[in-house]
């Protein structure tokens, strides 16, 4: 699953080697000798790919023999039934702290290499226009009339589109870029995001293997962040318009022509219809749907899914009308409370 533009492979390692990276247990140790190359989703599981299990949700609705050949990390009391369903298991207390322990053994980011500031790997348009102090890695793609601004680092692999600009000290890496977008000072596109594993008081950082891919004539404002997937890619359609300081975390899925002022944050995996407004300061909470059209009010706290066109608002967000008649009520209160008071000191 991981993007070869990005990453360099180190595998294959062997089940018994992951078993002692990781401190999980082989359920059949005849298949210690077993290979695996990748890693990927549960739900996009192959043979021979590594993937992990935390709960016995994650196993519910997957077809009988769907993980046939899947390497699978499962709590002990998740093996019989994932062996059950075709899967190669390996048991461990925490899968997603022990499959977080692998990811960098078989993966690992490709990075700046060499003495010139454009890798000689590299492919610029004869067009572009490339500041002082620019750096571009192994084959990164910079399109026709691209401009780069001062100080930006272009990351291997990655691609920009024709006509797209980046603003000074903007920095991409494991990111793909379309076309006539701009792409302002400071921003930071590709980095890994906030995926942690906890367990037993022990906290590590979760593998980023995916990317980020932007769609043509996107706007990307000043110091805001892109987080890559952890698999897969963030995504950001066409038309996007996205302020300064906003964040937008692993995994997200951003449809066509969305608007987003200032200080917005989108949280991993939350997915986001075409057309959708925000007003500033939004929050979006992890694994929210919110519908094409939708409409989100200022400093609103999105908890759960938004139906496709409607206005929600509010801490935590819900329809606009019941948002304003509980701030009406709550203002009425206030006022009764306050006539209240005045006629008892009036009474003294």
């Amino acid at each position: 699953m991981a993007d070869l533009r990005f990453y360099q492979g180190l595998g294959p390692i062997t089940l018994t080697e992951i078993a002692a990276l990781s401190g999980a247990a082989i359920s059949d140790s005849a298949a210690g000798a077993h290979m695996i190359n990748d890693v990927a989703p549960l739900e996009a599981a192959q043979a021979g790919k590594l993937s992990y299990a935390e709960s016995d949700k994650a196993l519910t609705g997957l077809a009988a023999g769907v993980l046939r050949g899947v390497i699978l990390i499962v709590k002990p009391d998740l093996a019989e039934r994932a062996a059950g369903m075709g899967a190669l298991t390996l048991t461990h207390a925490a899968p997603r702290q022990a499959f977080s322990r692998i990811g960098w053994h078989l993966f690992e980011l490709r990075e700046f290499d060499g003495a010139a500031a454009r890798h000689p790997q590299a492919r610029c348009h004869h067009t572009a226009r490339i500041a002082p102090g620019v750096v571009i890695g192994a084959g990164a793609s910079i399109g026709e009339e691209v401009r780069i601004g001062p100080n930006a680092a272009i990351g291997p692999g990655c691609r920009v589109g024709r006509f797209t600009s980046i603003g000074a000290n903007v920095s991409l890496s494991c990111a793909d870029i379309g076309e006539s977008c701009n792409i302002l000072a400071g921003a930071v596109i590709g980095e890994a995001g906030f995926g942690v594993a906890v367990s037993g008081g022990s906290v590590i950082d979760v593998p980023h293997l995916g990317a980020v891919r932007i769609g043509d004539n996107v706007t990307i404002g000043a110091n805001s962040t892109i987080d890559r997937g952890v698999f897969g890619e963030t995504s950001i359609g066409n038309g996007c318009k996205i302020d300064n300081l906003c964040h937008i975390a692993h995994n997200v899925r951003i449809g066509d022509a969305c608007l987003m002022p200032a200080f917005a944050g989108v949280s991993g995996s939350s997915r986001i219809g075409d057309g959708v407004m925000f007003g500033g300061r939004v929050g979006i909470a992890d694994h929210v749907v919110i519908g094409a059209g939708a409409r989100i009010g200022a400093n609103s706290a999105v908890m759960a899914d938004v139906p496709a066109g409607e206005t929600y608002a509010g801490a935590p967000a819900q329809p606009i009308r019941s948002h304003m008649r509980e701030i009406a009520e709550i203002r009425r209160m206030v006022r009764a409370r306050a006539k209240s008071r005045s006629g008892e000191a009036s009474g003294d």
